[in-house]
């Protein structure tokens, strides 16, 4: 219970009084202020009364399925069934797993108006109504979550005093990993899949006819249609290029790390999740082998929208597990999965102390006949504290961690590097972009 500022009122009101009674000569004075005390007391019982009579629900509306590191406003609705209008006050309480949406992390923010969670939100209910109000919110963690009840304060009838309650809400969300969708513009993969490859004279389809160019092959003239257009005409096939992808997704001790309100493996997660989406749209075949110490989780590769569904199953619910990753286990599951030559597309740390790691030992043995492609992320902070400016006696120190942090990435992906492996760092704002980029190129340049 919080006294309004009315009831506030009574009671300094109640104290005058009696202080002036104290002070007054006047023998048999009436004490009013055991009246206005008896009268606020009555008022406040009765208050208490009427709000446990007057049953307030609560529901959130499009929480059932939420989208890991996306966000999403969601619509709190409270309900009045009592005949009378409440007035309360609510502050949304999120579950483990889903956090307040920041604008400093997150950049989808920039035209949101919704307040944020851990503001009180004061609303009208209408007798027999009910009053809706948004949260934004962003699912860190996948998995199922259950959302706490919520905590409201009504006032009143008489408005001396805000109570306190709790209101169940037996809501549930499902924290999915993320889909392509809404990032098509970002990753430009409206592409996939929109335009057949062309080649001169290869393939097994017309492509197109177009005038002769120099320099074009002979045995690429349509003579027929040169006849009848009395010009050099050139065929052009389509190339049926269909790729073999497998994901190698680290979800060991080092998955934990946090990088921009999520883990590394929230990122890792969204990443192959969208990436065989994007892939299936250009009808290459995508499988995933998930791995700590051991394999974990194994999709072989297949094509279309049943291999993305198979790939986002596995991906659901998946949790960092405390122990050291060994990627020469996934490795070896890969050579026993694919036959033919793949791209391989590791997603770990790549941080390793020597080269004779077993991230290295993994390229060695897929380089001879697959393409490995190893990404890692690197935060923003690292590059802020190697070469920032030192406030305090421990900057230094923490800028020198960073500096020798980053200088052993890079010499790790040198090292992939000689050994045949493909190595980049992104931050997670870039990875999407990073990863789509190489892998267009590697497919115009038919390295796989």
């Amino acid at each position: 219970m919080n006294l309004t500022p009315l009831a506030v009122i009574a009671l300094v009101a109640a104290a005058l009084l009696g202080v002036a009674g104290a002070w007054s000569e006047s023998v048999g004075a009436f004490p009013w202020w055991r009246l206005v005390v008896v009268l606020l007391v009555a008022g406040l019982t009765y208050e208490f009364v009427a709000v446990r009579r007057r049953g307030v629900s609560a529901a959130w509306r499009s929480a059932e399925r939420l989208f890991l590191g996306r966000v999403e406003t969601l619509e709190l609705e409270l309900r009045n069934p009592s005949p009378r209008a409440l007035t309360l006050r609510t502050l949304p309480v999120l579950p483990d797993g889903v956090v307040e949406a920041d604008e400093a992390a997150t950049p989808d923010l920039e035209n949101l108006t919704t307040p944020p969670p851990d503001e009180a939100r004061e609303l009208r209910l209408p007798a027999r109504g009910s009053a809706r109000t948004e949260v934004a919110v962003r699912a860190v963690e996948l998995g199922s979550h259950g959302w706490p009840p919520l905590p409201v304060r009504v006032l009143g009838p008489l408005g001396l005093a805000w109570w306190s309650r709790e209101v169940a809400t037996n809501a549930r969300s499902t924290v999915l990993p993320d889909t392509l969708g809404r990032r098509a513009a970002i990753t430009g993969s409206a592409e996939a899949g929109s335009a057949p490859q062309s080649r001169l004279g290869g393939g097994h389809e017309l492509y197109q006819l177009r005038e002769y160019r120099s320099g074009d092959p002979r045995h690429t003239i349509d003579w027929k249609a040169t006849a009848r257009t009395s010009r050099l005409i050139t065929r052009v096939f389509s190339e049926d290029q269909h790729l073999e992808i497998m994901i190698l997704l680290d979800a060991g001790r080092t998955s934990r790390t946090e990088f921009d309100g999520m883990s590394q493996l929230g990122h890792y997660v969204n990443l192959a999740a969208r990436f065989a989406e994007y892939c299936a749209a250009g009808d290459d075949r995508v499988g995933l082998v998930v791995f700590s110490d051991r394999p974990l989780r194994v999709v072989p590769p297949s094509r279309g929208q049943a291999g993305v569904l198979d790939i986002r199953r596995a991906l659901a619910g998946l949790e960092p597990h405390p122990i050291e990753s060994d990627a020469l286990e996934a490795a070896l599951r890969v050579r026993r999965l694919v036959r033919h030559r793949c791209l391989t597309i590791v997603l770990t740390d790549l941080y390793e102390s020597t080269s004779t790691g077993r991230l290295a030992q993994a390229a060695r043995l897929l380089a001879p006949k697959h393409l490995p492609m190893m990404i890692g992320l690197l935060g923003a902070e690292v590059a802020t504290l190697a070469h920032g400016e030192a406030r305090d006696w421990l900057d230094p120190y923490r800028g020198l961690a960073a500096w020798a942090y980053a200088r052993q990435v890079r010499a790790n992906i040198a090292r992939l590097g000689a050994l045949g492996a493909l190595a980049m760092t992104a931050r997670p704002e870039e990875l999407d972009r990073k990863v789509l980029n190489q892998y267009r190129l590697l497919r115009a340049q038919h390295r796989v």
